[in-house]
């Protein structure tokens, strides 16, 4: 966390400089400094903005903004995937700089300063609402930022597991944080809604239309909530929206994002509106993600830190700095896939795209870059293409060479990504030029997408087809083959689903998530010894990947290693990790050395975690008893019998513990009743029902 030093200036400030050499814009200052907001917008492509001309949109507070601030028609994206586009947005340095490539496998480092830092030592009071797990804290963009509210849970009607909020609850969230802040401050607010799998809201989905009706119906939802929270702030707020990327929506082949380079990903909106703004202006010249930074810097009167990738907006205003060139990349078809990464560099009119073969595109003859002319202009794409390399040398990179992710990815963190639509990358490696090119590849990329949409709809039968397709047309795909296997695995196809987890092992062996997955298989087929060394291995690359440690430990505890097991618990809940599963373990071994108060208390904790789940519950009642606390064993009976009613032999056993140790007949005849009308077997049926007419003679 690299802050600078602390300055005072801004509190004093009471204008910005709208120009290197024009005169500063004055403005009276609220009491205590300037409000700077930086609004992003998540998945929204510029051209489906009315500002931007879509006939189709219902936009009015955007284009209201625009109407009464500058709108920068030309900007792009560093990179269309969301936490590496933010890294750059709030660090105004590019991907190679920053360091953040990909989704959940990076973290931004500490020594990368953010604006919010830089702003915090400027004397700002700062704040942050996001609305996607993959910007959750944990991944390095809460530096700087005195409260960065994460809890996607209270925007969820209290899921634990939600992955992202809705722009109603987003906008609540930043309501209730204004009257908290103090004067100077800078607030970010991001809104996630345009992100695939679009489902507005009503009456947002009745009322788009057009050819991409749902997501401009998420669109049209987000835009009246950020109308609320525009009309929330104070008058003299200064405010600056960004989207992070776009969306193809199927151009070049690609239904959401990710994968290509295109403008329906790269070109995104850029407004700017506040005291001293000038008003219904638009600005033409190539802008970038990146600027956005800087210019966060100058409109809270701080100087941007020296050597940013970026450079303030504010010139643009009197037409001057109209020369820049912009940087582009995507890696997630090399993490995802071991495909070739897309870089692109564009300069005025022309758009280069490096993959294995060149890339150039005419945006003023061609705006939908629909025709590559790289083969007509030769020289134009070469001069490009060694701009590109310069600029990779200058940020200390090669176009090919070992790339690594800084961290695995866990399932837990593979199946929050998923839910999300991502598709769950690797640890990196070598960028080859013999690797495939993503611009040859979206037919694959785009069965693996259905697949997966698919699969979060429950739809595994008929994912399977695609993802099997898939795997023969492109033998690396380790998402495939992982998903494959779990569709293999849901259907009993149990060695097939093995042998496709083997395969995403050996395609990216530092991933612990097929192992963790064949441990699954393998234990399913009655194999506990090979299951318990697939489980190691898996624990030795995640310690903390959810149901791999309680697993292993109960494997290592089946065969009377309890020392052993203990340990792996140990080492899993030292390296941070909480799941259910291993307090349910931990539990286990207390009990089989007859500590049952601690046995207890695990089996309670995991509950809590997992409250969805009746085995905790069933053991901490059958600790409660031996505890001597009947009444309370009997409460965590019925609310395991809640979850699952299904268990006749538990109604037997709270039907037994209501008649002894409770003295409680109606609730003993009860529970019988219960487990008589659940036991399918007869003979267990009649001996329940004896059971019954010993309780009632006279009936």
């Amino acid at each position: 966390m690299s802050l600078r030093a602390s300055s005072s200036a801004a509190v004093l400030l009471a204008l910005f400089v709208a120009s290197t050499g024009g005169a500063a814009v004055a403005e009276p200052a609220a009491a205590g400094g300037p409000a700077v907001v930086l609004i992003t917008l998540d998945t929204t492509r510029a051209d489906h903005l009315g500002a931007w001309g879509w006939p189709h949109a219902r936009t009015p507070n955007l284009d209201a903004l625009a109407a009464r601030g500058i709108r920068f028609a030309r900007c792009d994206s560093a990179v269309p995937i969301t936490l590496p586009s933010h890294a750059t947005i709030l660090s105004g340095l590019y991907p190679p700089r920053h360091g953040v490539r990909d989704n959940a496998t990076f973290v931004l480092a500490e020594s990368v300063e953010t604006v919010a830092e830089g702003l915090a030592a400027g004397g700002f009071d700062t704040a942050a609402v996001v609305s996607a797990a993959v910007l959750a804290r944990r991944y390095g963009l809460a530096q700087g930022f005195r409260l960065y509210d994460d809890d996607l849970a209270a925007g969820g009607a209290g899921d634990p597991d939600a992955v992202e909020r809705r722009a109603a609850a987003t906008t609540a969230a930043a309501t209730a944080l204004l009257p908290t802040l103090r004067r100077p401050y800078f607030l970010w607010v991001h809104y996630f809604d345009p992100h695939e799998d679009y489902a507005p809201p009503p009456p947002y989905a009745a009322q788009a239309r057009g050819p991409h009706a749902a997501y401009d119906g998420e669109i049209a939802y987000m835009d009246a909530e950020i109308g609320r929270l525009l009309a929330a702030l104070p008058a003299d707020a200064t405010v600056l929206v960004v989207g992070d990327h776009g969306e193809m929506l199927g151009d070049g082949g690609e239904p959401t994002h990710g994968l290509l380079l295109g403008h329906g990903a790269r070109r995104v909106p850029l407004l700017l509106a506040g005291p001293g703004i000038p008003g219904g202006r638009t600005v033409d010249c190539l802008t970038r993600t990146a600027d956005v930074a800087p210019t966060l810097y100058r409109l809270a009167g701080l100087a941007p830190p020296a050597g940013l990738d970026g450079a303030s907006l504010l010139p643009l205003l009197d037409g001057d700095d109209c020369g820049r060139t912009s940087y582009a990349e995507s890696f997630l078809p090399f993490f995802a896939y071991r495909w070739y990464p897309l870089r692109a560099f564009s300069e005025g009119r022309w758009l280069y795209v490096h993959g294995t073969r060149p890339g150039l595109y005419d945006l003023a003859a061609d705006p939908a870059e629909s025709r590559d002319v790289a083969a007509e202009q030769p020289a134009i794409a070469g001069r490009l293409a060694a701009l590109l390399k310069a600029l990779l040398a200058a940020m200390g990179e090669r176009l090919e060479g070992k790339v690594s992710a800084e961290r695995a990815l866990s399932d837990e963190e593979r199946a929050r990504l998923e839910s999300l639509g991502y598709v769950g990358g690797g640890a990196g490696g070598e960028v080859r030029h013999d690797l495939p090119d993503p611009r040859d590849m979206v037919g694959v990329a785009a069965d693996v997408h259905r697949a997966a949409k698919l699969v979060r709809q429950g739809r595994c039968a008929d994912a399977l087809p695609l993802l099997l397709g898939v795997t023969r047309r492109d033998r690396y795909n380790f998402p495939a083959y992982n998903q494959a296997g779990l569709c293999l695995l849901e259907a009993g196809r149990l060695r097939s689903a093995l042998n496709a987890f083997e395969r995403a092992a050996q395609v990216n062996p530092q991933s612990a998530v097929p192992l963790k997955n064949a441990g699954n298989a393998l234990l399913r087929l009655g194999e506990a010894r090979r299951a318990e060394e697939v489980f190691a291995r898996a624990f030795e690359l995640d310690p903390i990947s959810p149901g791999v440690a309680s697993n292993l430990a109960a494997l290592l505890r089946g065969r009377g290693a309890a020392a052993e097991a203990a340990a792996v618990l140990e080492r899993a809940f030292a390296a941070g990790s909480r799941h259910p599963g291993l307090y349910l373990e931990r539990g286990m071994l207390a009990a089989a050395r007859g500590d049952v108060a601690a046995a207890f208390d695990d089996f309670l904790a995991a509950a809590e975690r997992d409250p969805h789940n009746p085995v905790p519950l069933d053991n901490a009642a059958k600790a409660a008893e031996l505890l001597g606390r009947p009444q309370q064993a009997a409460e965590l009976y019925r609310r395991s019998l809640d979850l699952d009613p299904g268990r006749p032999a538990l109604w037997a056993a709270l039907a037994t513990l209501y008649l002894q140790q409770l003295g409680d007949r109606d609730g003993a005849r009860h529970a019988l009743e219960q487990a008589i009308a659940a036991e399918p077997d007869p003979g267990r049926r009649a001996r329940l029902e004896d059971f019954l007419r010993q309780l009632d003679p006279g009936s």
